[in-house]
């Protein structure tokens, strides 16, 4: 097979054909700057009805418009086509982009709702809305090379369980975006489409493994889309770039048709799919609309567990609070920021906090390293091998974790009842506490400087247990979240590692600080419920 600098410059000039020139922007419009949320609006790309569309609404309003018929599905297909390339320019979020079938997909949703008797009735629940996919779906015509030049110029023959799901809904897709090498690290950064920057502060990480998803959501090149997470990979990038990112029970969302990097048969953590977007009312959107339409008829590993319609208003929610995972201390802006929400929800009549610990965490975290490496990392190092791809940075960070043995198949049943014996335990925490969520934070710290998110504690615990979670932003960075002293992180010689990434604020300029909540196994829709009343009381949302 041909070395993969060849086929990485190919794809990138593929990728640079697919964006129409008058929609480029000046080479210097992101020059000295680290946060480019600015840019959008300035740049001359977009026309002022475009800009109004992409940055005034999140998915339901435009919902609301594009039924109504204010605006119409090629409209809004062509301003977020617009605003996504502008943002492919800025940060290199994008992959796949297939625009043009994307507004063809809209003239032809538009002329249907012309010709039908009863144009609005008859809409299907996500009209004309344009939702953008990671790279790992499949869309049918296009590579899912999930960022390794092995898999690129392999068009897939159909569309992911997902992604057709998605279409018959009556929703655009419009672009794929990009993740790590091996879909394994916190740094969306590959030798086949190169790196993803942050755009609200670029000398931090954008996050992983979809990390692409969430650039292209702060920037609003997307108000909606869809990534995976197997270790907190919608998770983090929320946290990085300042959206929601919901990680569902594994099968409520189709994940049939992604590609996975892991050895095919393997079944341990399993990969979940879930939506991200720009406000919470968007994640219930998402997740109301995929629960409500039987999923079990385009994936046969889907759990399809129906819409319930429960009542989202309880007298009295009681939100256990974790402070720290017991490994990791979190960083100094965290705190303040669990604290901020913590104090708000504390002076309510409708919510009461109780602390909790979380137990067996350490055990709990070295388990799921070896779920990830069942067989070793042979696999992952033949994928690179086929066109000679060495290492990204960040993933020969993690030089521990691929030299992790294969397990054998006694210590593969010892794993499965140690995790059989943590999940009555979290339950026992659940159920003896009364609980309808946890609180806790995403990570231990912030975005972080690239190449250096080397831990998933926070989040990887609930790929473990399989309970739903979700991100919420909550602040940023301020010049009140000063460093200070390393003899503040608790739990050892890493720990304290991990803590010194933190120096600062000028370092950490507008790095989002945002919190995670987490509900019971296959209880989504009561997590999303509690979630939305939680983020309004914090947010006023």
């Amino acid at each position: 097979m041909r070395n993969y600098q060849v086929i990485a410059a190919e794809k990138v000039a593929q990728r640079s054909s697919k964006i129409p020139k008058d929609w480029l922007i000046s080479p210097d419009s992101s020059k000295d700057a680290t946060n480019l949320l600015h840019i959008p609006t300035n740049c001359g790309v977009l026309s002022d009805v475009e800009y109004n569309i992409t940055s005034n609404y999140d998915a339901t309003a435009l919902l609301e418009k594009l039924r109504a018929g204010e605006f119409s599905a090629e409209q809004v297909t062509r301003a977020f086509c617009k605003r996504a390339a502008v943002a492919q320019q800025l940060v290199n979020c994008l992959t796949e982009i297939f625009f043009d079938e994307a507004i063809e997909r809209a003239r032809q949703l538009d002329a249907e709702r012309r010709d039908s008797p009863d144009p609005s009735s008859s809409l299907p629940p996500l009209w004309g809305l344009p939702i953008s996919v990671k790279d790992s779906f499949a869309y049918q015509g296009h590579d899912t090379s999930t960022g390794l030049a092995c898999y690129a110029y392999e068009p897939s023959p159909e569309h992911s369980a997902l992604a057709a799901l998605l279409l018959d809904l009556g929703a655009v897709l419009y672009c794929k975006t990009n993740l790590p090498q091996s879909i394994m690290t916190g740094d969306s950064d590959n030798h086949l489409f190169g790196r993803t920057l942050n755009p609200r502060n670029t000398r931090l990480t954008a996050g992983g493994s979809t990390g692409g998803e969430g650039a292209l959501l702060a920037l609003r090149g997307s108000v909606l889309g869809v990534g995976t997470d197997i270790g907190g990979s919608i998770r983090v990038p929320a946290v990085c770039n300042g959206i929601y990112g919901l990680r569902p029970s594994v099968g409520v969302v189709p994940h049939g048709g992604v590609r996975d990097v892991t050895v095919p048969g393997t079944v341990g953590v399993m990969s979940s799919a879930g939506p991200m977007a720009t406000s919470m009312r968007d994640i219930s959107l998402f997740l109301r609309t995929i629960m409500k339409a039987e999923t079990w008829r385009y994936d046969s590993t889907a759990v399809s567990i129906p819409w319930g319609n429960m009542n989202p208003k309880k007298e009295r929610l009681r939100i256990g609070l974790v402070e720290d995972d017991g490994l990791y201390t979190p960083s100094p802006p965290v705190r303040r920021g669990l604290k901020k929400v913590a104090d708000i929800l504390r002076g309510r009549s409708d919510v009461e906090i109780i602390p909790i610990a979380l137990p067996n965490v350490g055990q709990i975290y070295q388990d799921l390293l070896s779920y990830y490496t069942l067989t070793g990392s042979d696999y992952y190092f033949e994928q690179f091998a086929r066109t000679g791809e060495p290492l990204v940075p960040s993933l020969a960070a993690l030089t521990p974790l691929l030299a992790i043995p294969g397990t054998t198949l006694k210590g593969f049943f010892d794993l499965n009842v140690r995790r059989a014996e943590a999940a009555k335990t979290y339950l026992s925490l659940f159920r003896d506490s009364d609980l309808d969520a946890i609180l806790m934070p995403p990570a231990p710290h912030t975005a972080v400087p690239l190449d250096t998110w080397s831990t998933i504690t926070y989040t990887g615990l609930w790929n473990y247990l399989d309970y739903p979670a979700i991100v919420i932003p909550v602040d940023q960075v301020r010049e009140e979240d000063a460093t200070d002293d390393i003899s503040n992180a608790k739990f050892g010689a890493e720990d304290a590692r991990v803590y010194g990434l933190y120096t600062g604020p000028e370092d950490y300029r507008d790095a989002p600080i945002c919190i995670q909540l987490v509900g019971y196994r296959h209880q989504d829709e009561a997590l999303a419920n509690t979630a939305a009343v939680l983020d309004g009381i914090i947010n006023g949302n």
